[in-house]
């Protein structure tokens, strides 16, 4: 059934997978094709979905959605493609509608000693769900469109020590966002990490990364962040790991309002799992920098905490936690200052094999410094989704 799918790839798509083959010779001769997907409908019901402190209606909405990977894999080689598409409805405010897409290709190439890898992709999605992390302008509903290019390179040095190099590009545009305080922007990033394994349980690391920001139209900013951080990650028990890392940044600030302004702070970053006969909990703190299309590159922290519960073979009980505190590089400008938590609690069943029922709660809320306003939403989703059976097949028809 998953072999069908297949066919509606987007024309164009089965050629990139085949010209990243030329450049990952070792899969001209793999065994077999593979294709993974899924569909999901669900209900929501959100009293405030822009998460806006002015006058607001609850909204009613429909989401329909579907996903799927489908690639060829080696022992050594592995390129597929994978796509998203959903087709979001709403009733009870107006301009809400969306239909967000999510197409991207993946390579990685192993060889003794080495791993290769290269992702790109294109994202159309609306503002109401990609400024949640960064800038929280989710207040009008404008059209994204995210490019992104990522090349990363592993080599292990010896035994225990292995050097990582990454570069990464991003690409942002919103459309017709004029006056909403949205800002189009590019965003680079060359990073290198250096692991050394003490034992089989600890290892020990260090990552260097530059990054830039430019933020166009009438912003005209750009910063430029240099980071470094040192870090060690521990394997207690087969049920128990832990992970934690301090270093320092140092930036550089531009735009056509300032004059240039230098900013240095710390960076954090812990980590743990824990995982029980029937219950897994993981959590994450890291003080780190990230874009955003409010016009500047910020400092944030961020910490999540997750949780699930087995209670028998088809039910299961999980929560996930989140707080963002965000601001800016430029320590003078605290308009993009703001903080944002959510918690979600789910409660799934698997009605079959391959189907899943899923209800959940959430409840966000997000404060600016600058002007004290706050507003809170509280939502509730119902969820159905289907997971086609993961099957080889001989070809792509």
């Amino acid at each position: 059934m998953a072999s069908k799918i297949i066919n509606v790839t987007l024309p164009g798509n089965a050629g990139l997978l085949i010209g990243l083959m030329t450049l990952f010779p070792g899969a001209v001769n793999a065994a077999q094709w593979y294709s993974e997907s899924s569909t999901r409908a669900q209900s929501l019901y959100d009293d405030n979905i822009r998460l806006t402190s002015g006058a607001h209606d609850a909204v009613v909405g429909m989401v329909l959605a579907g996903t799927i990977k489908t690639g060829r894999r080696t022992e050594t080689t592995d390129l597929h493609l994978n796509g998203e598409a959903a087709l979001k409805k709403y009733s009870g405010e107006e301009d809400l509608d969306t239909n967000d897409f999510d197409i991207g290709i993946a390579a990685t190439h192993r060889t003794e000693r080495d791993e290769f890898t290269l992702n790109a992709a294109i994202k159309l999605d609306s503002t109401l769900s990609s400024e949640v992390a960064g800038s929280g302008l989710m207040q009008a509903r404008k059209r994204r469109i995210e490019k992104n290019f990522a090349l990363s390179w592993t080599h292990a040095l010896s035994e225990r020590t292995s050097l990582k190099l990454g570069y990464n590009y991003i690409d942002t545009e919103y459309k017709n966002s004029k006056n909403s305080g949205l800002v189009n922007y590019t965003y680079q990033v060359i990073d290198s990490m250096l692991s050394y394994s003490l034992n089989q349980k600890t290892v020990l690391y260090s990552t260097l990364a530059l990054s830039t920001y430019k933020g166009s139209d009438s912003a005209k900013t750009k910063t430029e962040d240099l980071g470094f951080m040192v870090g060690i990650n521990h394997n207690f028990s087969e049920t128990f790991s832990a992970g934690g890392g301090i270093g320092m940044r140092y930036a550089d600030t531009e735009s056509r309002s300032i004059q240039k302004r230098n900013d240095t702070g710390y960076l954090l970053s812990a980590n743990f799992k824990r995982t029980f006969e029937q219950m897994t909990v993981d959590g994450l703190f890291s003080r780190n920098v990230l874009p955003s299309g409010g016009g500047a590159l910020l400092v944030t922290d961020k910490l999540s905490v997750k949780a699930g519960y087995r209670v028998d073979e088809r039910l299961s009980l999980h929560l996930e936690s989140i707080i963002y505190r965000n601001a800016s590089t430029d320590e003078e400008d605290k308009s993009r200052d703001r903080v944002f938590y959510s918690i979600q609690p789910r409660v799934r069943w698997r009605v079959a094999r391959w189907w899943l029922i899923e209800g959940s709660y959430r409840y966000r809320r997000q404060r600016y410094d600058a002007t004290g306003q706050a507003a809170d939403s509280n939502a509730i989703f119902l969820t159905a989704k289907y997971i086609w059976p993961a099957k080889p097949s001989a070809g792509l028809w």
